[in-house]
């Protein structure tokens, strides 16, 4: 699946789709060539058992499998949610600190949300992503060497360090993320019982070749289109379906039309970021 995974869903879903029908057709297709109906016919009774038991079986492997792979992609988006909300909450809580501390901290929140989208989501669309700490560590620099004084600003300053932990707890995991999939064992039973159960459908035979072609082509097709589903959900940043980075958009779209403003402090724009 990751061959393909660069393409979009429609063409994806008809990829699958023609590639899961034609090998099981032909596959059909060799077997009927070989093996007449009429002595197939001998042992549809124990055949029909025998499949509905491994199709029961095998489809109940699926539903587990994208019930889990579907939970593991809303748990990574809520991460991401909470690494913007996080970054949000802490750029409303800036405004109440004082100069110098203000700009620094407004500026390097911009840059940070800016490389997250710039960057970070696009490498880990490619596969090219490690965790790089540096505009992390700015911030809690900037964070923990401010001494305001007693009051309303340290109140702030502690609310900003709780905001900063957790946008430190969601940034290392939409690490995690990123960087696990699905157990190669899983991969190996789905695509395993996949082979035994379409393989078991020529155990069949009916009057005209074409009906039983047709079945097995559609049976084959939600098949495959189940095991995309699945390699789509596990991958939540990489493939045709992906984590939004709405929320880190919103937030610089955010900043950049309030600081546009006459008399407004200057922040740093999109692109302008400095290396780590």
């Amino acid at each position: 699946m990751n061959l393909i995974e660069t393409l979009s869903t429609v063409a994806q879903a008809i990829i699958v789709v023609l590639v899961f029908s034609g090998l099981t057709v032909a596959g059909l297709y060799l077997v009927r060539r070989h093996v007449s109906p009429e002595r197939l016919k001998e042992d549809h009774d124990v055949a029909g058992f025998t499949f509905s038991v491994v199709g029961a079986f095998y489809g109940v492997i699926l539903a587990f499998v994208i019930v889990a792979v579907w939970q593991r992609f809303e748990r990574a988006n809520e991460r991401a949610e909470d690494e913007s909300l996080a970054l949000s909450n802490l750029y409303n809580l800036s405004r109440g600190f004082d100069q110098p501390e203000r700009g620094e901290l407004e500026t390097a929140l911009h840059d940070y949300a800016t490389k997250v989208i710039e960057r970070e989501f696009k490498q880990m669309s490619q596969y090219t992503y490690t965790l790089n700490m540096h505009d992390e560590n700015v911030l809690w620099q900037l964070l923990l060497k401010y001494s305001p004084p007693a009051g309303a600003q340290q109140i702030l300053l502690d609310k900003s360090l709780d905001q900063m932990a957790a946008l430190s707890d969601a940034r290392r995991l939409r690490y995690v993320y990123y960087s696990e999939d699905l157990p190669t064992v899983i991969w190996v039973v789905i695509y395993v019982g996949c082979v035994i159960t379409l393989g078991f459908s020529y155990f069949f035979s009916t009057r005209l070749f074409r009906s039983q072609a047709i079945m097995s082509a559609t049976f084959a097709a939600l098949i495959g289109l189940t095991i995309l589903a699945i390699s789509e959900l596990a991958t939540p940043y990489q493939g045709a379906i992906v984590v939004s980075d709405e929320g880190f958009r919103f937030l610089i779209a955010s900043m950049n039309g309030e600081h546009a403003q006459p008399g407004a402090h200057a922040v740093a724009a999109p692109g302008t970021a400095s290396s780590p």
